[in-house]
Parts: C-alpha cells; structure tokens; sequence
C-alpha cells in the first residue's frame, strides 16, 4: 500500500506538470474558407495542423500566410516554446507528373495516392511538354525550413504583430463588394489552448481597421527574412 507522504508527493509533482492539450477555436473565418487547404498543407509537412497540435499552456506560435493567388504561397511562423524562440519559413511548392490518361482513368484510389506521392518527389519542376493523350497529376506540397535569427528579433516582431492589432483581427472582413485582388493573408494564432484565425483580402485601399492591421503584421514577420547585413 502506498504511503501517504508518496501519495502527497505524486500529487505534487502531477499539479506541478505544465498542463498539455488541443486548442479551442477562438475565432475562425466561416466555411467556405482558404484555411482548410491551409491545414491540409500543414498537417502534411512538419509543422503540423495548429488547432491540433498538443501543446503547454505557455505555447506561443504565430504563422502568418500571404499568397493564394498567382504569386507562390508563404508562411512566416514565430514559435515560443520551452521559453525560447524560433522562425520558420513555409513555401507552397506545386509537383506534378504526367501519366497516360488511360491509365488515370481506370487507377484504383491506392495506385493514385502512389501517383501523388511520386509527384511530390519531382516538387518545383513542371510539366512543359504535355503528351497527346495524357493526363496530368498536381498536388502541392509544403517545405519548412528553420531560419537562422536572433531570439531577441524575433520576440520584436511578435511584439510588433501584438502592437499592430493582432489578437484584435476579425475572422474576416465584411465588405461591400467582392475582393478582386489576387492575394490573401491567412493568420494562425496558438496560445496555449486557444486558437484564432482570420483571412483577410489584400486591398489597396483600407476599408476597416483590420485592413491596415494584417498588413503590418505581415511586414513585421517579414523583416525577419532579411539577410542579417541588410
């Protein structure tokens, strides 16, 4: 039988653990919506889906999305764990092959899936010359690299993402027209067991204040990609 003393030093030691657990939507922009191909990107590379990572109540991480459109899709991410700093760098990049269009046409879901998989394997090349009768098998995929920064500029650009609005941003605008521009900014917050996000259209003239705040956010992060000479 256990004693009481050990039994009031697991207690202890279990209230002392840093609590770990998934997130609970804040704020999220209403379906249909660019964060669902967002996820599906992330959960596919190392950095994994935000909303579902378990994480310390003490777990910061920010990714900042800009793309969507004809220009290639980024993501800057500011993460905060174990009480030190790091930044990623996400790229969007398309990979496609060709396969005979006879040969798409009768493909088990399996054959397909190894399909898909070998395009991810020829990432960043495209198809240039398309074969008579052939059928072409996209996907995209997302590459993740650590950049190499200081902590302390990258505390300064969460502050500067803080300052600039950020846990004020609506899940999205409502405007009186339809956006017409081609990119869009996606931003993902994690805070211990809180997410939000929104997706806000890039225009050039601000209609709400959250026009203006994503954009600064997005050149806060962004100075972070600088060579450290510049």
């Amino acid at each position: 039988m256990m004693s009481p003393k050990l039994f009031r030093l697991m207690i202890v030691v279990l209230l002392s653990r840093p609590a770990f657990g998934q997130a609970r939507v804040v704020s999220a922009p209403a379906e249909p919506s660019l964060l669902n191909i967002t996820r599906t990107w992330s959960r596919g590379s190392t950095l994994g889906d935000l909303r579902e990572l378990r994480t310390r109540s003490d777990y910061i991480e920010l990714r900042v999305w800009g793309g969507y459109g004809l220009a290639e899709t980024q993501a800057v991410v500011l993460r905060r764990s174990d009480g030190h700093w790091s930044v990623f760098l996400g790229r969007v990049i398309r990979c496609e092959i060709q396969i005979p269009m006879s040969v798409g046409d009768t493909a088990s879901q399996t054959t397909m899936r190894r399909y898909v998989a070998e395009a991810r394997r020829n990432c960043g090349t495209s198809v240039a010359d398309v074969s008579a009768g052939a059928r072409i098998i996209t996907t995209d995929t997302l590459v993740v690299e650590q950049l190499d920064v200081q902590e302390s500029e990258i505390e300064a650009a969460w502050n500067a993402s803080v300052d600039a609005g950020l846990l004020q941003l609506p899940a999205r605008v409502k405007r009186s027209s339809p956006a017409t521009g081609d990119f869009t900014y996606v931003i993902e917050l994690r805070r211990g067991d809180e997410y939000r996000a929104a997706e806000i259209e890039q225009v050039d003239r601000p209609e709400v204040d959250a026009d203006t705040q994503v954009k600064q956010i997005y050149a806060a992060v962004h100075r972070l990609l600088r060579p450290p000479h510049e």
